[in-house]
């Protein structure tokens, strides 16, 4: 029975952010080590990871936040993140209407790929 509800968590987990649609994808090897098992949470970890992160994103922050302003958003928060093995910036943001928006932004050319409403 635990078993049955931990596959319709995943299932449901990729439903949500399966297939963004990054052009930058992470490789499997380095997707497993950063997100299964009880290192992942560990501090040196989490730090390495931002590092390989970082070094395989075509753009960094600075760009992603200057090609957002551009659009008319105002970004607070930006992170690079592994969905479902697609590298993705998730940026908390406003728009000219001071609506708080996520948005999940490709790192390979600043395209907007989903975008949430922050209540």
């Amino acid at each position: 029975m635990k078993t049955l509800a931990f596959l319709a968590l995943i299932l449901c987990s990729l439903s949500l952010y399966g297939a963004m649609g990054s052009s930058v994808m992470v490789p499997t090897q380095e997707h497993l080590k950063f997100t299964f098992g009880n290192h992942k949470n560990h501090p040196v970890q989490k730090l390495e990871e931002r590092q390989y992160l970082r070094s395989i994103a075509p753009m960094n922050e600075l760009q992603i936040k200057h090609k957002l302003s551009l659009e008319g958003y105002v970004a607070s928060n930006i992170q690079l993140r592994d969905i479902a093995s697609e590298l993705v910036y998730q940026v908390h943001a406003t728009d000219v209407q001071k609506k708080s928006l996520k948005l999940f932004v490709d790192p390979s050319n600043g395209a907007i790929l989903k975008m949430e409403s922050i209540q």
